[in-house]
């Protein structure tokens, strides 16, 4: 169960780009938000959590999260959103998830998770030749969003999205901590057992993803960080690669981008992925290591 909830986590928690619960989830008055209001004694800047798919259903949002957002001056997203509008970029990202040449998604993977993956799909209807020129990682996501999609969740519906169209329409400066190619070349490094490992569990998870996106969604409504640790890290850390470059590295060259933002006197409102706030690498700790006082709203 736990394994599930780590590479379903991967998802949610860590990429900018891509529970059947019929409304958003509920918060008793009082209730804490994944929201941390950080201060250096003089600035203050704002750091919430992200979940990257969610329904229209869980908006509006909590008032907490919506005065820091008016509250800010700029809104700081993992990368600039504004490049997946381009269609040139957008042929760019996806030429990132293809394989070279004559290779196939067929040879990439292991005779065993090719078997898996292809009576898998024939019970959803599809066709592995429809995906045979993806790279592994990208054949994961993909699945993994097409049925994230399929029970009304979508990347248009996530607090990234979400936020990025408001400050698009307010006027509001959008920068992002990285870009979209930096992000795409991080899955293109895991390495090929991973990624093959990858592919097989993601089949694994999928008939469990209602149940494992309402543990995910019920720590992420309320902050809980400890519950956050355990559904969205725990096992991810199986994968030590994988959680280095994707979580630990991205968390650490962060740091002294946020500190630079509480330090410009400008009211900053930065939202990433909120599996990168909890456990021992998370950004809170990291910050409170340099000074930082962290309250959570």
């Amino acid at each position: 169960m736990m394994r599930r909830r780590c590479l379903i986590g991967l998802f949610v928690a860590a990429l900018a780009a891509m529970a059947t619960l019929v409304a958003r989830p509920a918060c008793a008055a009082g209730t804490k938000h994944c929201l941390w209001r950080v201060s250096n004694g003089k600035n203050h800047a704002y750091l919430q959590g992200s979940i990257h798919l969610l329904k229209k259903s869980h908006y509006p949002l909590p008032q907490a999260i919506e005065n820091a957002y008016t509250g800010s001056a700029v809104l700081v997203l993992e990368a600039d959103l504004s490049a997946a509008q381009d269609p040139a970029q957008q042929m760019a990202l996806l030429k990132q998830g293809m394989l070279e040449d004559k290779a196939t998604l067929q040879g990439a993977l292991s005779e065993e998770t090719w078997a898996m993956a292809e009576k898998q799909m024939k019970k959803m209807g599809l066709s592995m030749a429809l995906f045979n020129g993806f790279k592994p990682w990208y054949f994961a996501t993909s699945i993994t969003a097409l049925r994230l999609q399929g029970l009304g969740f979508s990347p248009y519906d996530g607090v990234d999205w979400h936020y990025f169209n408001r400050a698009t329409t307010d006027g509001k400066p959008v920068v992002g901590l990285e870009t979209l190619d930096y992000q795409m070349g991080l899955f293109d490094a895991i390495s090929a057992d991973d990624q093959d490992a990858l592919v097989r569990q993601t089949f694994e998870d999928l008939a469990n993803i209602e149940q494992e996106m309402d543990a995910i969604l019920a720590a992420w409504s309320t902050g809980d960080l400890e519950a956050m640790d355990k559904t969205l890290l725990k096992s991810f850390k199986e994968y030590p690669a994988v959680y280095k470059s994707l979580l630990t590295d991205r968390n650490q060259n962060w740091v002294p981008k946020i500190m630079e933002y509480l330090n410009s006197g400008k009211v900053h409102m930065i939202v990433v992925g909120a599996g990168h706030f909890s456990g021992q690498d998370g950004l809170l700790r990291l910050l409170k290591k340099q000074g930082v006082k962290v309250e959570q709203l």
